[in-house]
């Protein structure tokens, strides 16, 4: 996948996960009062995309995650002796209780992708990548959108299908549009990647 096929704000996040498909907004406006810190979150992982690809996935590299400061968390992939860019990590609680990751630049201007987490029984934690079905990306869900501050949306094609939500959004924003039927029925969780840590929890299973 070549690099200039995806936002320049993840790049590094796009090839080490071998996404052929994304979700990204303008950065949403999110404080620290609007932020969760899941516990055991920091520390040394092993990351794996899923579904498993051989003609995209490098396999499993490496993956570290830091606390930076005003719940907001570091997260840099490496192979080898090669470290990509790092991207920076927040973590909202959904009106249904469901964990949001936003991932986003250093440069806030750049943008935001978001994932849907759950932590596993080892520790570990499972990030499904968001993003729209191809056959729901219609007026229902622009509708939904814009009811929830979206400016517009921009609808991705090609080998690389990257789904452009414009307007700065805020978490009352997110909330209201992930408890909406008409942008709900239209989200695809096929893709993501699981950390697991380098030292288990437990011997417990990961969660697909």
């Amino acid at each position: 996948m070549k690099s200039s096929a995806f936002r320049a704000a993840f790049a590094s996040l796009a090839l080490a996960l071998g996404l052929a498909a994304c979700l990204t907004s303008d950065a949403p406006n999110l404080s620290p009062a609007d932020l969760t810190e899941p516990t055991g979150l920091v520390g040394s992982y092993f990351a794996t995309a899923f579904p498993e690809d051989a003609t995209n996935s490098p396999g499993t590299i490496d993956a570290t995650l830091e606390a930076i400061g005003e719940r907001v968390y570091r997260l840099t992939f490496a192979e080898g002796e090669h470290k990509d860019e790092p991207v920076l990590l927040r973590f909202m609680i959904l009106n249904d209780g469901t964990l949001l990751g936003v991932f986003s630049d250093p440069d806030p201007a750049k943008g935001a992708m978001y994932a849907m987490v759950t932590h596993a029984s080892n520790g570990g934690w499972i990030f499904r990548t968001v993003d729209f079905q191809e056959d729901r990306r219609d007026q229902t869900l622009r509708d939904a959108l814009t009811r929830h501050g979206a400016d517009s949306v921009d609808f991705g094609t090609g080998q690389f299908v990257h789904n452009e939500v414009k307007g700065s959004l805020t978490a009352a924003n997110l909330r209201a549009l992930f408890s909406d039927a008409g942008f709900v029925q239209a989200l695809e969780m096929e893709h993501g990647f699981r950390l697991s840590p380098k030292t288990p929890e437990s011997s417990g299973t990961a969660l697909d």
